[in-house]
């Protein structure tokens, strides 16, 4: 069996969360490879996507490759109502490649994606969609800490969990951020207010083994 997965990262320079952009692509690199290492009859085919090289085109021709079966992928960067950024150029829309993500499970760390966009990728045949339906918020100076609570999805799901109870342990990470006198209060404010603001929708009892593709035997 094959998992393959996508990361659509915002890494740039000008970027003001690029620091927390590539420790979550590297965190859910990480997650994924260590995944497959435990589980010797799953390989891995992972694609990664930077900003630096990647624009609605470039999109088309990698993603028309991949979408065919079901995958995974990972937004980080910023977002909109309707339209995913990087490098500050709008590269999944609305109105533009939301069917490139067909048979996808979309999991975010972007503002507002689990809105209008959101809609438009389960209309089209989106699997599953998890993000936030308001800003996706990450406190200057604890990268790492919000990283780790937003890995707590995609730790979960690779478990076996569906992903409404993956979708509820990461509600749970946040809870616990929010209770946790050792933050600032004022950064505990914000870690509820991206609880408050999740979205699961799509198809809420997905597992990973629909996500898992038979690989081709050559003869």
């Amino acid at each position: 069996m094959k998992l393959t997965a996508v990361t659509l990262a915002d890494d740039s320079e000008n970027c003001n969360i690029s620091e927390l952009c590539t420790i979550l692509k590297n965190n859910t690199d990480l997650l994924l490879r260590d995944f497959c290492a435990e589980h010797r009859d799953i390989s891995l085919s992972h694609n990664v996507y930077l900003s630096g090289s990647l624009t609605k085109d470039t999109l088309v021709e990698k993603m028309v490759s991949i979408n065919q079966n079901a995958f995974l992928c990972f937004w980080y960067g910023h977002g909109g109502n309707d339209s995913f950024e990087i490098g500050g150029e709008p590269i999944v829309t609305t109105t533009s490649n939301y069917y490139l993500f067909s048979n996808a499970l979309v999991y975010t760390f972007s503002c507002f994606n689990g809105t209008t966009l959101a809609d438009a990728l389960i209309r089209n045949n989106a699997l599953t969609f998890v993000g936030y339906t308001d800003v996706a918020q990450c406190p200057i100076g604890i990268d790492d800490t919000t990283a780790n609570i937003a890995m707590t999805f995609i730790s979960s799901f690779l478990s076996g969990k569906t992903a409404k109870e993956s979708c509820i342990d990461l509600k749970i990470a946040y809870e616990n951020a929010v209770f946790d006198e050792t933050i600032d209060p004022f950064v505990r404010g914000y870690y509820q207010e991206n609880r408050d603001a999740l979205t699961l929708k799509g198809n809420k009892d997905l597992v990973l083994y629909d996500i898992l593709v038979k690989e081709k035997v050559e003869e």
